[in-house]
């Protein structure tokens, strides 16, 4: 049996929309001469300009789009469900950082308070020699021919 093909949504007209495959790949519906880029008002699409932001992939504006939808749910108008959900997420992350303050964890739990090593870039290392203790392999002797079969036998 074969899988029916997905489909977006039901449009009426003058509605728009976008679809993000997995692949990344953008799928516009809706966008047409009635309903435009730019209306008579001057305000451009809004699916256009998601659209847009998306096909650049630029994080600054990725952040924009973020921190606007978390204002948008914080003031409720994605519904009162959406905003204590939102509330009651944010108050566990606020719980969360405030007991990590607390513990007072190691920096690589922080990765704010990473710090990179400096090296001085006249150093260089010191070799020292096999009297100092370093460690010495010598090679083994090789098998005979006969100290070979044995091995293998056994």
């Amino acid at each position: 049996m074969t899988k029916k093909k997905r489909e977006l949504l039901k449009f009426r007209e003058g509605d728009c929309g976008l679809k993000i495959r997995k692949d990344g790949q953008l799928e516009i519906v809706g966008v047409d001469e009635a309903g435009g880029i730019i209306d008579e008002k001057g305000m451009v699409n809004p699916v256009l300009l998601f659209a847009a932001a998306w096909s650049r992939r630029n994080q600054t504006v990725f952040q924009v789009l973020l921190d606007n939808f978390k204002e948008s749910v914080r003031e409720g108008f994605f519904g009162p469900e959406a905003k204590r959900d939102y509330e009651k997420a944010d108050k566990v992350k606020k719980e969360h950082e405030a007991s990590l303050k607390a513990q007072n964890t190691p920096p690589f739990l922080n990765p704010e308070k990473i710090e990179e090593p400096v090296l001085d870039p006249d150093s260089k290392p010191t070799v020292t020699d096999a009297a100092s203790g370093a460690v010495t392999f010598e090679q083994p002797e090789p098998l005979t021919e006969q100290e070979a079969v044995n091995r293998r036998d056994s």
